[in-house]
């Protein structure tokens, strides 16, 4: 018998819109995702690749689909998969990785973008749009770093795009009472606005997009008096790995701190201000360096829990797009047709949450090996 899960992605996985002429059909699309999606656990990324894992594992995957025509060509492949909306695939995975999802309150979720290089020629994108040039697919995701599980994955026509983009993955999924972690490209008022309208709480990273609230900021940390010597405000962090020494400093100031009357007005929801100094030693070069950053929040939190929030940020990068290029090779993927990158994306991330769910101590490149050998392990990845 088929779990929960599994009958949940099937189902939706069976609802992916196909616009191929149903006459000309032989191998239905549900039967390709099927089979890519299960190549993908088994270390099989190319199209070649894929093929072989169907024509070897025919007999298994009729286990879930009939596969009447047995295993489609990589062409075949490559173009049915390269047809299909991004934009209505987005949606199936979100449905399918936020379903029965509830996150306890202080729950952190990330947005962050990731371009994907090979998805355009250097050629491409070194021409102007006007001229034929093509930009590289840029895909937005939701991490959530408590439970390790991407939520939502939005394609971008450019990274200056995620502005608009963020507000749409925000209203689609369900984040009343957790924190939104962005970097500086989010920080804008209306974004700001609309987390907390959902009765969630955010921790922004501040740079020179906003000009006057980054002075505000620079200034309020510059008087001294401004900074509270307690533990709550004021939390030190040593750490020692990959042959280097940091230390972080983090400190929280109220924003009621802010003099400027015309800053602070324009900031409604903004509770705290939070700087975070580095500092450094690389053993191998004995060379030191340093730098400040800073974040807004509409949360009123200790230094030592804002600074959790912050690390925790990175968990996007280290977690998610680190495993895609690594053990997937996403970053230098060719796969450059229509909308193939970005929905291969998808696919990846559909793979990727999976792999997560079972055996969590487990590294990724083992459970790929295991699901490329065992047909009863692959079984348990997907839910069976």
């Amino acid at each position: 018998m088929q779990n929960e899960l599994l009958s949940s992605f099937l189902s939706r996985l069976n609802s992916v819109p196909d616009i191929r002429q149903a006459k000309k059909v032989n191998y239905p699309l549900n039967e390709i995702l099927f089979l890519t999606l299960n190549a993908t656990l088994s270390d099989c990324t190319e199209w070649q690749e894929i093929v072989d894992f169907g024509n070897d594992k025919l007999d298994w995957l009729r286990q879930y689909y009939p596969y009447e025509n047995g295993i489609p060509s990589h062409d075949t492949l490559n173009r049915a998969l390269s047809l299909i909306d991004t934009e209505a695939f987005s949606d199936i995975f979100q449905s399918w990785a936020n379903a029965d999802l509830n996150l306890p309150a202080g729950t952190l979720i990330s947005i962050d973008g990731k371009k994907l290089r090979g998805s355009a020629t250097k050629a491409q994108q070194q021409t102007k749009r006007s001229e034929g040039g093509k930009g590289a697919v840029h895909l937005l995701g939701a991490w959530c770093n408590d439970i390790g599980l991407c939520l939502s994955v939005k394609e971008v026509d450019e990274k200056e795009n995620e502005i608009k983009a963020i507000p749409y993955i925000l209203n689609d999924l369900e984040i009343k009472g957790c924190m939104i972690s962005i970097d500086a490209m989010g920080c804008h008022k209306k974004i700001t606005e609309n987390i907390c309208l959902r009765e969630a709480d955010y921790v922004i990273g501040l740079k020179s997009n906003q000009e006057n609230l980054l002075k505000a900021a620079i200034s309020i940390f510059a008087n001294k008096e401004n900074i509270p010597n307690t533990p709550e405000a004021r939390y030190v962090e040593y750490t020692k790995d990959h042959g280097r020494a940091e230390e972080r400093i983090y400190t929280v100031i109220s924003s009621d701190c802010i003099i400027d009357a015309k800053v602070k007005e324009g900031w409604p929801t903004l509770q705290t201000i939070i700087r975070v100094e580095s500092r450094r030693y690389t053993l191998a070069t004995k060379k030191d360096s340093s730098d400040i950053r800073y974040y807004i929040s509409s949360a009123k939190l200790s230094a030592e829990l804002m600074g959790a929030y912050i690390r925790g940020h990175w968990g996007i990068e280290n977690r998610l797009h680190w495993d895609l290029d690594v053990y997937w090779g996403e970053d230098a993927s060719r796969k450059q047709v229509n909308n193939i990158a970005a929905n291969f994306g998808i696919i990846l991330r559909t793979a990727h949450n999976l792999l997560k769910m079972v055996d969590v101590k487990m590294s990724i490149k083992r459970k790929l090996k295991k699901c490329a050998r065992s047909d009863e392990y692959r079984q348990r990845i997907l839910g069976k």
